[in-house]
């Protein structure tokens, strides 16, 4: 992984205070680079990663570079969508783990969100309407913190009903802090889970793009 100036990740600026003691910057690049040290950080991408290094940090200055497509905020989840394989479910998945790291060290849920793909979350609640005692509830992903990953990429609940959609909806209804990642644009989320699902999405998310070479070829 390449090495950069820890200012460059976090910027320069305070962050605001919360109700939480707020992570040490310096204990964040530290577990990332001990757990993560494969992940690669390019003068392509990193302007993208450092964006979203800010933002779970709550620094005030996430949108420096100017990446984020819509009003920035904050208070909002993040929506991150592009090529594939250019490292954007594995930065998250590095940030979750990072997440749980620090809550088990110092209690702090500032990094520490649940995580699912969209494919695995519809296969479980497959599996709930087979089985009576099965402990899923997709009312259970109605509060708290959420990642999502490849939203999109699941099918239709028995061809008919988009679960995915109806989590959003419900998620954006209660004011829930939400992040994805996802090979679609935004256009064909709105298109394929309704435009009461489209016109929500700048209020949600802070919309980031993502392009670039992919690790996987």
């Amino acid at each position: 992984m390449t090495s950069f100036p820890l200012q460059d990740i976090v910027g320069q600026k305070k962050a605001p205070r919360t109700k939480q003691p707020q992570v040490i910057k310096q204990l964040f690049w530290k577990l990332f680079c001990n757990h993560f040290p494969g992940y690669q950080i390019t003068e392509e991408n990193q302007h993208i990663i450092f964006s979203i290094f800010r933002y779970f940090l709550q620094q005030s200055d996430f949108n420096e570079y100017g990446l984020i497509k819509n009003k920035p905020g904050l208070e909002k989840g993040l929506l991150v969508y592009g090529d594939y394989g250019v490292g954007k479910s594995t930065l998250f998945d590095a940030i979750h783990n990072i997440g749980r790291i620090i809550l088990d060290q110092t209690r702090s849920t500032q990094l520490w969100f649940p995580r699912i793909s969209t494919v695995h979350l519809l296969t479980r609640y497959y599996e709930s309407q087979q089985n009576k005692n099965s402990n899923f509830k997709l009312e259970d992903y109605y509060r708290g913190k959420l990642y999502l990953d490849d939203v999109g990429k699941e099918d239709k609940a028995y061809n008919r009903e988009e679960i995915i959609g109806k989590l959003l909806f419900e998620r954006h209804r209660r004011k829930l802090k939400t992040f994805v990642t996802t090979n679609e644009k935004p256009s064909a989320i709105s298109a394929r889970y309704g435009h009461h699902i489209g016109d929500r999405l700048p209020e949600m998310f802070n919309i980031i793009k993502w392009e670039g070479r992919s690790w996987r070829e």
